[in-house]
């Protein structure tokens, strides 16, 4: 797949259409961002895609400024053809009351960009543990089973029900409506990597899947379903006692007797069903993107398929071994890397902080980070200047050219750009200069494009501009 222009590309939902007017906006991201692709987020139930802005967080320049009852959904037509093999309702739309019901967001922009030369594309994210998407009929019957035999809030990629929800809304997308393509994007880790890298509390229904469909697939692999469990419990229970035991986490009064990361090797020496069942999980991810890949080219083989690459790529080496760009490669046109570095900042601080609660205790993030920074080839801001610091354009550089050596420049890369994403209060924000160099470093680093993210109901005109005026500096719009 190859464009006449870089592809400048951004994430928008349907509200701002409906706030500002469909060809008012056209001429906001011509004009500032130099945009000639929109990602529209349909279908979302996350705030991170779709509504407003994020609640607590100071509304942009633009826009209704008034917080909105977001719910999410499917801001088009449905066709319930496309939908026989779930038993989940394809006729579930949205529920936001900003938005009319007669409001369809292909119906309403792909014609107006069309006329302008810009390209649209459907932007799906999974939103997995959104209240909302649960309220759909029958979605509950779809959700991963935890190391206790109850059902999670996620739901499954093995289970039947969802897979053909999924499968089902590509196809009716593809062939539906004159789209450019479609993304995908599941922001999830598996139940290892959850323990690992999670920023809050460690709940048993985040350890996840072993349902019927799950223990069936393992026991095809020759995993023993009643080992994995077992030792996923041993291993929750261990960081229960790391983080919540009589002392602070990673306290000398938890402290085990050989150590905090002895104890934890030693729970997967002896259940070696923990990495199998983390592979499992893993597989079963990319293989629902496979078969999404197959079922747009089915439909459509003039339809490119992209992906959104998680921000845990950045921060965990762990998630890293995972996600493969030389597979990734196969069943994608494109890739979307989340390289936000002004997030970064906040996100990668705390991160480490987490590994030294538990995986990490016996040490200070102090110590920890710099081993952090050489495996995952970074060099940023000392550790307690993270949060205020972020990280700098040449992350942005060093991670476009990773990505571009791991397709070897087979497929285009599209670094995704953070602009105005929430951080506290007190933590490092964007800035025209500081958008500008990361779009900048993105091309310097191989990128085919840039996708201007999360979403442009949270970005300040000023910082969007910071993106045209680099592609405008270096010719390319």
């Amino acid at each position: 797949m190859t464009n006449a222009k870089p592809f400048i590309s951004i994430q928008i939902g349907a509200i701002s259409f409906v706030d500002e007017g469909v060809p008012q906006v056209l001429d906001v991201l011509q004009e500032r961002g130099a945009v000639n692709a929109l990602l529209l987020a349909n279908p979302t139930w996350t705030r991170g895609t779709g509504g407003r802005q994020v609640p607590g967080q100071p509304f942009p320049d633009h826009g209704k400024r008034e917080p909105d009852d977001f719910h999410g959904g499917a801001y088009n037509r449905l066709h319930p053809q496309y939908y026989g093999k779930t038993a989940i309702s394809a006729a579930y739309g949205h529920t936001d009351p900003e938005i009319p019901a007669s409001f369809d967001l292909f119906e309403a922009v792909l014609p107006e960009a069309e006329r302008r030369g810009m390209r649209s594309y459907a932007w799906m994210e999974e939103s997995s543990n959104s209240r909302y998407l649960h309220d759909v009929p029958n979605f509950r019957k779809a959700l991963e089973v935890d190391v206790w035999g109850r059902p999670s809030n996620k739901p499954c990629f093995n289970n039947p029900d969802y897979r053909y929800w999924i499968l089902g809304r590509m196809e009716d997308y593809a062939r539906s409506w004159p789209l450019a393509g479609i993304v995908w994007c599941s922001e999830r880790t598996g139940p290892l990597n959850h323990l690992i890298g999670n920023r809050g509390r460690y709940r048993a229904r985040d350890i996840a899947c072993f349902c019927e469909h799950c223990q069936t697939k393992g026991r095809a692999r020759g995993y023993d379903p009643a080992r994995a469990i077992e030792g996923y419990r041993a291993l929750y229970e261990w960081y229960e006692r790391a983080m919540y035991g009589a002392g602070q986490p990673g306290s000398r009064e938890n402290r085990p007797a050989d150590g905090y990361f002895v104890t934890f090797w030693r729970t997967l020496l002896r259940y070696p069903e923990i990495l199998a069942w983390e592979q499992l999980w893993s597989d079963s991810q990319h293989q629902l993107s496979r078969e999404i890949y197959g079922v747009i080219k089915d439909a459509d083989p003039k339809k490119e398929v992209g992906v959104h690459v998680y921000h845990e790529i950045s921060f965990s080496p762990w998630y890293r071994a995972e996600e493969d760009y030389a597979d990734l490669k196969k069943y994608h046109d494109w890739l979307k890397i989340v390289i936000y570095n002004n997030c970064a900042g906040p996100r990668f601080h705390g991160f480490v902080g987490n590994l030294c609660r538990a995986l990490f205790a016996d040490a200070s993030p102090a110590e920890v980070y710099p081993l952090m920074l050489r495996l995952l080839n970074l060099e940023e801001a000392p550790y307690e200047a993270l949060p205020t610091a972020g990280f700098s354009a040449d992350y942005v550089r060093r991670e476009t050219e990773r990505a571009v050596r791991g397709v070897n420049d087979e497929i285009p890369i599209y670094p995704g750009i953070d602009i105005d994403i929430p951080t506290e209060a007190g933590e490092s924000k964007c800035t025209p200069q500081g958008v500008r160099d990361a779009v900048k470093g993105a091309f310097a680093g191989g990128a085919k494009g840039v996708v201007l993210s999360r979403k442009y109901s949270e970005m300040r005109l000023d910082n969007l501009a910071g993106a045209g005026q680099a592609v405008r500096e270096l010719g390319l719009a």
